[in-house]
């Protein structure tokens, strides 16, 4: 799945970098049972002098998912290495950097 991601709060220094198009390559479940998308970036961002490739991105509001028909609000997590990710994460082995919205492109 395709998708934009927007900033939408919570760190005006991470705004800067959105939107950015990418595509969804996995979905996870966290260990507290949370469903998340594990997002590939068409091209990194650089954040505190480090790049990252990819995102964890959930939604926000329980009744609507990513990659509905209406854009939804997502907490975005940073993720240095793909193969950190995997079904049972902790969520907080990864920074949440700031709140994104998401459309399918």
């Amino acid at each position: 799945m395709r998708l934009r991601l927007d900033y939408f709060d919570q760190n005006e220094r991470f705004a800067k970098l959105l939107p950015v198009d990418g595509t969804v390559v996995r979905a996870l479940e966290s260990g507290g049972g949370g469903k998340w998308a594990l997002f590939q970036l068409d091209i990194p961002v650089t954040y505190e002098g480090i790049s990252y490739q990819y995102f964890l991105l959930r939604s926000r509001w329980r009744s609507m998912e990513i990659g509905g028909k209406e854009p939804t609000s997502v907490f975005i997590l940073l993720v240095r290495n793909q193969d950190e990710v995997q079904d049972g994460f902790d969520v907080h082995s990864f920074p949440h950097v700031a709140w994104g919205m998401t459309q399918v492109l």
